[in-house]
């Protein structure tokens, strides 16, 4: 299985929810690929692209 993370967080509760899951699975063994991309309002084409390559790359 290779499990993956991806939210959307306006305060910072969400990602340090989100953090805390990747955390216990890698204390679990997974092997997890990570990276963020940042937004100060709604994600742009740009935004979107660059979640959409991170989905990809852990495919």
């Amino acid at each position: 299985m290779e499990p993956g993370s991806s939210f959307w967080s306006g305060t910072g509760n969400t990602e340090t929810m989100a953090n805390a899951v990747v955390e216990g699975l890698k204390g679990a063994g997974a092997v997890l690929a990570c990276d963020s991309v940042m937004a100060n309002s709604e994600p742009d084409d740009d935004a979107i692209a660059a979640c959409k390559a991170i989905a990809a790359s852990l495919v």
